[in-house]
């Protein structure tokens, strides 16, 4: 039998021989004063009762022969294990209750696969880098139920992630900026964070604050009480699209107004995490010289306006006792500048295609920068998150942080363009990031989707995510096209609309994207031979996405070519009404509007 782990440990060795369970095992271990432990423990007999259908008692003593014993040995390091198996029983000993529970989940892998009857082995295993996270938009048109939230923390334990973070401009339900709610319909609330604090830390996941406080605040700044605070001076009232969240979002940093309305969200939403470190952010600030700061920018230049803003919200987090991140995109412009912030701040350093370079990765290792990689599932703008892309994006930049002595990476989830991208359908990213961050790269790509479909849906024919990844690859219009050609044609785009994709493709593209379309459908209906009953019911959700990049495609297509087709606005309002039965499965209502306005202009322009 084969057994796939993920992530693959450093070390494993097969030997001769297997242990089986029976009704008198018990889990056996020293009663320790961590949460973490026992939510460990609790994981493991749950999985035993899944695969095997008994409850094994858990006892706080010195392992018996035929028990699965589990120990902490301070000699390890924190987060490294060891597993044997052999004919005698199980023994897990793990450097902290960390490393105990990462290796909690190794084993848990091997139950899922073997059952009653485990194979005998030894692992020795620990991470290549110290912090391994996963950073989930929350703000950009989808926010998650807690429950789902939840969920993910799970997913981030059972892949040896350590790190959480959710992505935040206007979703969170800050008390006094009661202008948001306008926008944010279902915002993330304080009990619901703190609430998610204390379940990731049972877990060994650091759930770390993250909050636009330079670029991306355009629900902030396009209300009336703090346009003044927008670099761009025509702000108040600027429409609140897909489109323009994108563009133009970028505070003042000249205005003394600008920092203290900031310092107090800061101040606001941190000690709602028990976490040392907060993202800042600062990223993409697009704006920057082309409104209120002009002339400070001519004058003293960017570097010199985008650091002195940069480094008073940095010195803030640090005299709150905790660690600054901020994002590394304009900074890298001119890494020198990173000497002015605080001892210890964090960059994070972002590059999201398939053909990333390590310049970046090496300019800021030569400045002195403490930094993360950090790559991308590649699920924005997309149905299926395209996972050919980003298993090349996450194993180059792995590769380059070993190599320039990241410190961490930070694999991203974002929601551009409404977050049309079920956040399940990410999975499989999340898991490429997971393994390369434990293992410093990642085996050959269709080696580890087999794993990844045997492991995360039950698929004995291993075909499930190579499915998912040719299927990504399909489209032949982009959503951003297609997003941008409603608001374009009602007048909400700041920007003159792109002509790029307003072309119709050829016929016979077409054609030929949407009978492979017709081959994925039928190729995801025949997974349910060979997946678990328990996992099945994503074989309808991957459908509906599937449907979805068959249908908007034929949309586009079909109004480019100046056609109509009240057949084709049926079907698209039949699709709305399962994607939105999806869509609550997992997320608060939140601005699913926004893609039900978009789905119904274009019903009403193809009849």
């Amino acid at each position: 039998m084969m057994l796939h782990l993920l992530p693959m440990p450093k070390e494993i060795r097969m030997d001769e021989g297997s242990f089986s369970l029976t009704m008198d095992t018990c889990i056996a271990g020293p009663r320790v004063p961590a949460d973490m432990m026992r939510t460990a423990t609790a994981q493991l007999r749950a999985e035993i009762e899944s695969a095997c259908g008994v409850r094994l008692t858990v006892l706080s003593q010195t392992a018996r022969e035929g028990d699965i014993g589990l120990a902490i040995d301070p000699e390890l390091a924190e987060e490294a294990y060891t597993l044997r198996i052999d004919a005698a029983g199980v023994m897990l000993v793990g450097g902290s209750a960390a490393g105990l529970m990462h290796g909690v989940q190794t084993l848990r892998q091997i139950i899922r696969q073997s059952g009653w009857t485990l194979p005998a082995l030894f692992i020795s295993d620990a991470p290549s880098l110290q912090a391994r996270g996963f950073y989930h938009d929350v703000t950009r048109g989808r926010v998650p139920t807690l429950e789902w939230l939840k969920q993910l923390a799970d997913e981030c334990c059972f892949y040896k992630l350590n790190q959480l973070q959710l992505y935040v401009e206007h979703t969170y339900l800050f008390r006094d900026l009661t202008e948001l709610r306008a926008t944010a319909v279902t915002p993330l609330t304080a009990e619901e964070i703190m609430a998610l604090d204390d379940y990731c830390a049972e877990r060994g996941v650091e759930l770390v604050p993250s909050l636009s406080s330079f670029g991306h605040l355009l629900e902030l700044l396009r209300t009336k009480r703090f346009a003044p605070l927008c670099e761009l001076p025509d702000a108040a009232g600027y429409p609140s699209t897909l489109p323009n969240r994108m563009a133009h979002h970028t505070i003042d940093p000249l205005n003394p107004e600008s920092l203290k309305l900031v310092l107090r969200m800061l101040d606001e939403y941190m000690p709602l995490f028990r976490s040392r470190k907060f993202n800042v952010c600062a990223d993409e600030t697009f704006d920057l010289g082309r409104g209120r700061s002009a002339d400070a920018v001519r004058q003293q230049g960017e570097k010199a306006v985008y650091i002195g803003f940069v480094k008073a919200l940095c010195e803030h987090v640090a005299a709150a006792g905790r660690t600054p991140m901020f994002w590394g995109d304009i900074v890298v412009k001119f890494a020198d500048a990173l000497e002015e912030l605080p001892d210890g701040t964090i960059c994070l350093n972002w590059g999201y295609s398939a053909g990333e370079t390590e310049d970046n990765t090496r300019i800021l290792a030569q400045a002195g920068a403490t930094q993360y990689v950090c790559p991308g599932v590649c699920g924005w703008n997309q149905w299926m998150p395209r996972i050919a892309d980003s298993y090349e994006n996450i194993r180059r930049m792995a590769v380059y942080g070993v190599k320039y002595g990241a410190v961490g990476m930070l694999n991203t989830d974002w929601g551009d363009y409404g977050h049309v991208n079920d956040p399940r359908f990410s999975l499989p990213g999340m898991i490429l990031g997971a393994c390369a961050a434990w293992n410093g790269g990642l085996p050959e790509r269709e080696e580890i989707l087999r794993s990844i479909s045997c492991i995360t849906y039950g698929d004995r024919s291993g075909r499930a995510v190579s499915i998912l990844a040719e299927l990504a690859q399909l489209p032949v219009y982009s959503w951003w096209h297609i997003v941008r050609r409603k608001d374009g044609a009602q007048g909400t785009l700041r920007d003159p609309w792109s002509a790029a994709g307003t072309q119709p493709a050829t016929e016979e593209r077409f054609r030929a994207s949407q009978r492979q379309i017709g081959k994925a459908e039928k190729a995801l209906r025949a997974l349910s031979a060979h997946m678990d009953a328990a996992s099945r019911p994503m074989i309808a959700r991957w459908l509906i996405a599937a449907e979805a990049i068959r249908l908007w495609d034929a949309a586009y297509h079909t109004l480019l070519l100046g056609q109509k087709s009240d057949t084709l606005a049926q079907a698209l309002e039949r699709w709305l009404t399962r994607y939105e039965a999806m869509w609550r499965e997992v997320s608060k209502e939140s601005e699913l509007w926004r893609l039900r306005d978009v789905t119904v202009w274009y019903a009403d322009q193809l009849r």
